[in-house]
């Protein structure tokens, strides 16, 4: 029996679900509290199961067409020492390849395979939720009701319907901000050669001959809005001790650049459902942009939940239980995972800093792709949906 499954949030993972749900036949609306979608954001890098599912989907060509070249990374001191080197064809050996996309980019890959198949609804948000039975009703911002057997809730970080019926959910702030975006003018790096910077993790990211992504994290406690008003003065002065280059770059970033500001956060929550309301993506689980799988966990927590609505059409209480157990674990490892980067890259002292980076010199070529394809693998089980 075919469902009504309302999803808010139209982002990687909304849409993920969306497009994956109508494949069932089930009738899927979204709601989107944007007035449209756009093409910017700052630079992802897709990894392992992430890239797999898109090619599940049919959208590999089309992810490939979007994505930028990436062949190899220096692991720099401020004063410019390479400390470690890294080629993206040889650490792809031991996962799936890796793609480096910009968010928008991936985004316009998804919606552009799905905008004929499913209603989206833009400028609409949840404004109250009620319960009938088996069925969730939704007051929309607008004031129209819609009535859902199942409401997925993709918001994102700061999810209000979250935070609304999903009290016991926390956000963990990491005191760590981040900033990244675009800076489009003609530059003499190699494009393809990146190179990230320890302590702040300054990424210098040359994806055409005319064009540089830049990310970092910095250490701040403030809270975002203040943190907004003094962006630039930030940045530049967070890097004073980086060479003339980098320096003069970031300046031009700040003057001509397009940047994205955010505050680093983790969702804790002890359940990803409450009734026949579910959390997906960053709304229910947020590992952080530390973690390196952000977007590739919103993807699979999409196809897991998909793939037990498939094996219990009839019985959405146990699909989304069994989504919940699944899911549990794979939370738990990656938001270790981005503390455990944050604790490495970006230590909270001097001293840690200089012990990682000894440590990290010294690794072998072996040592140094286990350090960046450990922690980014699920076991077979999870692969396949399987419950032990």
């Amino acid at each position: 029996m075919k469902k009504n499954i309302v999803i808010s949030g139209g982002g990687i993972a909304g849409l993920t679900a969306a497009k994956l749900l109508s494949k069932q036949g089930h009738k899927v609306i979204v709601l989107e509290r944007a007035a449209s979608f756009s093409k910017s954001g700052f630079l992802i890098s897709l990894k392992s199961f992430g890239v797999r599912i898109m090619d599940e989907l049919g959208l590999a060509e089309q992810l490939q067409q979007a994505s930028s070249p990436s062949e190899f990374v220096n692991f720099r001191e401020s004063n410019d020492t390479i400390i470690q080197g890294l080629s993206y064809e040889k650490m792809n050996e031991n996962i799936e390849r890796s793609v480096l996309i910009t968010r928008g980019g991936l985004h316009h890959v998804l919606y552009n395979d799905l905008k004929d198949e499913v209603d989206i609804l833009f400028s609409c948000s949840v404004e109250k939720l009620t319960y009938d039975e088996n069925k969730v009703n939704i007051l929309l911002n607008n004031g129209n009701l819609l009535e859902a057997d199942l409401l997925i809730v993709s918001e994102g970080l700061r999810s209000t319907t979250r935070q609304n019926y999903f009290p016991e959910s926390t956000l963990e702030d990491f005191n760590v901000l981040y900033m990244g975006g675009r800076l489009k003018e003609h530059h003499s790096y190699e494009v393809g050669k990146f190179n990230i910077y320890m302590n702040k993790m300054l990424s210098i990211y040359p994806i055409a001959s005319d064009e540089i992504a830049i990310q970092c994290y910095i250490h701040d406690k403030g809270d975002l809005a203040s943190i907004q008003n003094k962006a630039d003065e930030i940045l530049r002065t967070s890097f004073t001790g980086y060479n003339k280059d980098v320096q003069h770059l970031l300046d031009r970033f700040v003057n001509n650049g397009l940047m994205f500001i955010d505050k680093m956060g983790m969702i804790n929550s002890t359940t990803l459902v409450n009734r026949n309301v579910v959390l997906l993506g960053d709304a229910g689980y947020c590992p952080t942009a530390l973690s390196g799988m952000g977007a590739s966990l919103s993807i699979y927590g999409a196809k897991a939940l998909a793939h037990f609505i498939y094996e219990n059409p009839n019985n959405l209480k146990t699909a989304c239980a069994n989504y919940d157990t699944i899911m549990q674990p794979i939370i738990q490892k990656f938001q270790g995972n981005a503390k455990n980067n944050a604790a490495s890259f970006i230590p909270d002292s001097e001293e840690k800093l200089h012990q990682f980076i000894h440590s990290f010199r010294a690794a072998s070529d072996e040592d140094v792709q286990k350090i960046m394809t450990d922690p980014i693998v699920l076991t077979e089980d999870q692969l396949n949906f399987k419950i032990n």
